[in-house]
């Protein structure tokens, strides 16, 4: 999962990353080689791939459709439909993207300009970019940072990874339990 890291004055809060599933990277920043004399495809983790994928239905596949006599750095074969037709096995250097020295590359990748949007939107004193895989312990917010991103009309997903990522102070849980349950002075009135 990659997500920005904010240190906020009274605590970290984690803005997650959502592809937009607009097909840039796969097609601009591709690292696949075919040679078409060799009948080879040159790519990371390509052994991983072969046993999820035929790579000789793929090479015949490429074989017809690239007339060249020397290897060319080809968009991604595996981009179908603007979605990855590997995505869980897909190449490491695939599942970090965007982040990297010049994070997207120049490309304009929208779910990065979205997540500039949202850490925008926050006064945080410092921002680190990272990229985690498997569970990672869920950092503890305050309800206004809660209440601060909701504001910012985050979509389903944006929604459920923020979840994933950070928790509600039990303090603050307890509090708004404590709140809900107590009558208002109004209703006593």
């Amino acid at each position: 999962m990659i997500f920005a890291e904010l240190k906020l004055k009274d605590c970290v809060v984690r803005i997650p990353f959502v592809c937009r599933q607009c097909g840039k990277c796969c097609r601009i920043l591709s690292k696949i080689v075919f040679d078409p004399v060799e009948k080879k495809i040159y790519m990371e983790n390509i052994e991983e791939i072969s046993k999820h994928v035929s790579m000789d239905e793929l090479i015949e596949e490429l074989s017809r459709k690239i007339d060249a006599k020397h290897p060319v750095m080809l968009p991604c074969p595996f981009l179908k439909d603007n979605r990855c037709s590997i995505h869980p096995i897909r190449p490491k250097s695939c599942r970090i993207f965007p982040l990297g020295r010049e994070l997207d590359q120049g490309i304009g990748c929208p779910g990065l300009k979205r997540l500039m949007e949202l850490t925008s939107a926050f006064n945080a004193e410092s921002l680190e970019f990272k990229f985690v895989e498997g569970d990672i312990e869920k950092t503890k917010v305050s309800e206004e940072v809660v209440e601060k991103f909701l504001s910012l009309s985050p979509s389903d997903e944006e929604i459920e990874l923020f979840f994933k990522l950070n928790e509600l102070r039990t303090s603050e849980r307890s509090r708004r339990k404590a709140d809900i349950s107590r009558p208002s002075r109004l209703s006593e009135q």
